[in-house]
């Protein structure tokens, strides 16, 4: 008798089966390379608009080669710094830059700034100092204090509101109740961090010696205030002792900040006048900044 054939075709079907899910599956050709992204910015400081490109945005670059990248400031601008990150690289001369060997996933950052060297493009930023005359913002001798903008001239008294919330660029005040008793002292925005000479931030006024343990100085005319100059961020009455005298004192600040338009800093001086006790601890109050000026070019200026 022939024997019954109907139980392996069952077993030659679920072969078959196994046979094209195995083919049917995907499967990553043997040598096929790693791929990484470079991506590249532009970034600004405080409200600086970028001014500038660099191009390409994105690109995936096979382990171990290079990628090239094209920087383009806008007319009137410049390169002022080139972070190729963990992309690593050097320049072309020709306004690209090609990475090290690429081993994983980096990003390029690129900032530009106003040239000043190119008149012909700056438009409204005027070559000469800005001036700002008949300020006469008086310095109330409150912990809230004043508040001035060098950039636009926009003031504010006895607030932190708009439209000096983090916008001003220095707040004189009376010192706080912790001190040996009320005087005049300075203070500064903190959203503006963006460091200078390697190692100070982009605002301040002229002291001394650079950094927190500044004394301001009264500047007279013929003082210049630039980047030669030492910029501190006097906090204390301390500090601020030459302000505070029992004749008062008619001098000038000299300061420095962040111009957000052209990403430069800025150095400019302002008229104050402080107020005379001849009898107790003076204290400076009242005050009153009268004027002040700056140059939009980020060059030195001297006190008229």
């Amino acid at each position: 008798m022939t024997p019954p054939i109907r139980l392996l075709l069952p077993a030659i079907c679920l072969l078959t089966v196994a046979g094209l899910a195995q083919a049917a599956q995907p499967h990553r050709p043997q040598g096929t390379p790693t791929q990484w992204t470079v991506s590249t910015s532009v970034i600004g400081p405080a409200n600086l608009a970028v001014h500038g490109s660099i191009t390409p945005l994105s690109q995936l670059v096979n382990q171990t080669d290079t990628a090239t990248v094209t920087v383009t400031p806008d007319p009137g601008y410049v390169l002022v710094s080139l972070d190729m990150g963990g992309c690593g690289g050097t320049s072309n001369g020709d306004g690209t830059w090609t990475t090290d060997q690429i081993f994983g996933d980096c990003g390029i950052t690129a900032t530009f700034a106003l040239d000043s060297a190119d008149v012909v493009f700056q438009g409204d930023f005027d070559p000469d100092v800005k001036t700002f005359d008949d300020v006469n913002l008086d310095l109330p001798p409150t912990i809230l204090g004043a508040s001035i903008n060098w950039q636009t001239g926009a003031t504010c008294t006895g607030t932190s509101d708009a439209p000096c919330d983090n916008t001003y660029h220095l707040r004189p005040a009376s010192s706080f109740p912790v001190q040996t008793h009320y005087a005049l002292v300075f203070r500064f925005p903190s959203n503006d961090d963006t460091i200078v000479d390697g190692v100070q931030p982009s605002y301040g006024v002229v002291t001394d010696v650079p950094g927190d343990d500044g004394n301001s100085v009264p500047l007279i005319s013929g003082d210049t205030v630039g980047p030669d100059q030492a910029f501190g961020y006097p906090v204390s009455v301390a500090s601020m002792a030459a302000w505070a005298t029992a004749d008062g004192v008619d001098a000038y600040v000299g300061f420095r900040f962040l111009n957000s338009q052209s990403g430069r800093v800025n150095y400019g001086y302002a008229h104050m006048v402080t107020s005379g006790q001849p009898s107790g601890t003076p204290t400076g109050f009242p005050a009153t900044i009268v004027d002040y000026a700056y140059d939009r070019r980020g060059n030195a200026v001297v006190i008229p």
